[in-house]
């Protein structure tokens, strides 16, 4: 690949059009592939939130890469972090600290992780380290922002509200906000009323402003820079009803908003939020969690800015402070998986009185902590699973395993149990929980070689420590 070829699409991710980066690569022949172009493929792919891409990306240089690539362990560090695979990105990120300990990114890297994770003696330490190489970096990231929120221009809101019009439907209210004293909120985000239509049979609340400002300094860290907030109601509500019950949706996607301008911080899929106390005095949720919109769609749907810059749309999803904890424990597809089964259809609409999925994270001891978790299992497909207390409280192996029909599109089928279990603990749901696959593979990496049989599948644990599968 000529020199002239690179230097264009490093131009292009200066200026920020990760998208037009990608459509360009991937439009070369296999044999035009350089280790630099799949780093660049990678970096982009990440930029634009596609961490498991950016990953397999990675996946086809790891073999012919130095132990020296910086590039490629700083990349493979971004994604893991964007997939909330802590652990693993610390690796990389260190391993990048070898090669070069004056680079400020690894250093970035590390603060994010540990400021995400609540580590604040490491976060202090690495932050120190990352001033001392270069403080206009971190505090870019880091740094003090009081400043006010920006505003779409006029070009940029309509192409944001076009696309709302499109994807979501035609508004039928905007909410206003006054602040405790009566004043109207200064500030230029706005939430939109969508009512049910033919293609979606419940209301959303979907904010327009938020992605004016774009987060964190594009050039230091694989984020969602823009994004909107989408709530999705039951149909069965009045607007009276919404407007009079539910208007805290919208109250709190403005403070969000705030949020990521004042504090310098960002919101992407599967990050939470703490409220301290409750959302609102009507509802006992304590918290939030987003992910994507059109994750699911056969073709993502895309809404780009007249500089190339991409605006996400994440869906809003309170949470029970039960349901955050064990989301910091276990990770976003176990959360995920969890609220699958309590409502498999209909995940992410809210409903004001739903059970806590989670009512014991608050009181169980899990024998393996969510920071020493490592990204084991390369996974395709639906990756929910069962297991008992006895795994991962009490931290026995697994020594029986089977997989039947799953219950939802979200759950893989297995069903991992230590072996000794009596019909009386099982017949207690709150001895078992649901949780991803890599993390119960974390637990006893031994089940890892046969996750991929069938449904039907059994396995046992012998004496000499080793699986067998019982023949039907």
């Amino acid at each position: 690949m000529d020199n002239d070829f690179l230097y264009e699409m490093d131009e292009l991710m200066n200026e920020g059009k990760f998208q037009e980066v990608i459509e360009r690569i991937n439009e070369l022949d296999e044999e035009e592939m350089s280790n630099e172009l799949y780093i660049m493929l990678a970096h982009s792919l990440s930029q634009c939130a596609k961490y498991h891409d950016a990953l397999s990306t990675l996946k086809n240089i790891e073999e012919d890469t130095a132990e020296d690539d910086m590039g490629y362990h700083l990349e493979k560090a971004g994604a893991l972090f964007g997939l909330h695979h802590y652990n693993s990105a610390v690796k990389e990120a260190k391993v990048c600290l070898e090669i070069d300990d004056t680079c400020v990114e690894p250093w970035l890297i590390l603060c994010l992780i540990y400021q995400e994770t609540g580590n604040d003696s490491k976060f202090n330490y690495a932050s120190d380290k990352a001033k001392e190489i270069d403080e206009e970096a971190w505090d870019n990231i880091f740094g003090d922002r009081t400043s006010e929120l920006e505003l779409y221009k006029d070009d940029e809101l309509k192409i944001v509200l076009d696309f709302i019009t499109k994807h979501f439907g035609i508004p039928v209210k905007m909410f206003k906000y006054e602040d405790e004293f009566g004043q109207s909120a200064p500030h230029p985000i706005n939430c939109l009323l969508i009512p049910p239509d033919d293609h979606n049979d419940f209301y959303k609340i979907v904010s327009a402003g938020i992605g004016a400002y774009r987060g964190l300094d594009k050039s230091h860290s694989n984020i969602v820079h823009r994004i909107e907030m989408a709530a999705f109601l039951p149909s069965s509500l009045t607007i009276d009803e919404i407007e009079n019950n539910y208007s805290w949706i919208a109250k709190i996607m403005r403070q969000f908003g705030e949020m990521i301008q004042l504090e310098g911080s960002w919101l992407d899929a599967g990050h939470t939020v703490a409220y301290g106390d409750v959302l609102d005095s009507t509802v006992n949720y304590n918290g939030v969690i987003f992910n994507d919109v059109f994750v699911d769609t056969p073709e993502r749907e895309k809404c780009f800015l007249p500089c190339g810059e991409e605006v996400h749309f994440l869906r809003f999803i309170p949470l029970y402070e039960g349901e955050m904890m064990f989301k910091i424990e276990f990770g976003y597809p176990a959360l995920l998986n969890k609220l699958g089964k309590l409502s498999p259809d209909q995940i992410d609409v809210i409903i004001p009185d739903r059970p806590d999925t989670c009512p014991e994270s608050r009181v169980k001891n899990w024998s393996l902590p969510r920071s020493s978790m490592e990204m084991l299992l390369e996974w395709n497909g639906p990756d929910g699973c069962y297991a008992t207390d006895k795994i991962t409280v009490d931290g026995c192996k697994v020594g029986f395993m089977y997989r039947e029909k799953p219950d939802n599109k979200l759950d893989s089928g297995w069903r991992f149990l230590a072996g000794d279990e009596s019909e009386e603990y099982m017949n207690d749901i709150n001895n078992m929980d649901i949780f991803c696959l890599n993390t119960i593979c974390n637990y006893d990496p031994d089940i890892i070689e046969f996750l991929e049989s069938p449904v039907g599948s059994v396995f046992y644990r012998d004496r000499d420590g080793s699986f067998k599968k019982v023949s039907k």
